[in-house]
Formats: C-alpha cells, structure tokens, sequence
C-alpha cells in the first residue's frame, strides 16, 4: 500500500500553543531500499504551562516514486510506501538517532 507525502520544507505551521516547521529532508539508503526522512523542530511558546521545544524525525515510508507530482497548492509529492516491520524500524530509528540531532523518530 502507498501513499502520497507531500514535501513542505520550511513552512511554518502555527498552532495555538506554538508552531512546528519540518527543515530538511533526505533519502537513507537501508537494505537495498530508500527511506525518506524528515527532521522537523517543534516549539511551545504561547502555552499557558510553559515554552520548551524538541527536534524531531518522521520516516513516512520507502520511496516508490520520488516528487512524481504536485498537490493542489503545487508543492511537490512523492508515493511513499510505509514501515510497518519493527525490526526496520528499529534498525533505521538507531541509524537517525546517531545522524541527527533530535529526540525522537517517528514512523507514519
């Protein structure tokens, strides 16, 4: 089963408590596939319990066809398919905790 993700770098997304914005993105070679990863910060500044903030990764899945169109706002998507095997993901989780600055990885 695949899906569509769409590539939205650097868009700040606001919320009543704060905002989150994915920075960056790039495609880590694992076991004779490519995984799309995505890191992202998210900040609490307008909460009424306090700020704070975290760094964070999102596995949305194995690409199946990279930025093979756009959606309706004309930002570019890929079909992904997602990870559903938790040993994979566990094996990747480790590979992007070591890489990248951030808290937690997330697969969706």
């Amino acid at each position: 089963m695949t899906r569509t993700y769409s590539h939205e770098l650097n868009m700040e997304i606001r919320s009543i408590s704060g905002w989150y914005m994915m920075e960056k993105e790039e495609r880590l070679s694992h076991g004779g596939r490519e995984y799309l990863v995505a890191v992202g910060q998210g900040v609490v500044e307008t909460s009424c319990c306090g700020i704070g903030g975290c760094r964070y990764a999102l596995v949305p899945g194995a690409v199946v066809n990279w930025k093979s169109g756009v959606d309706d706002q004309g930002t570019p998507v890929s079909e992904v398919e997602p990870v559903t095997d938790p040993e994979i993901q566990d094996e990747l989780r480790r590979i992007i905790l070591k890489k990248e600055d951030v808290s937690q990885v997330n697969f969706i």
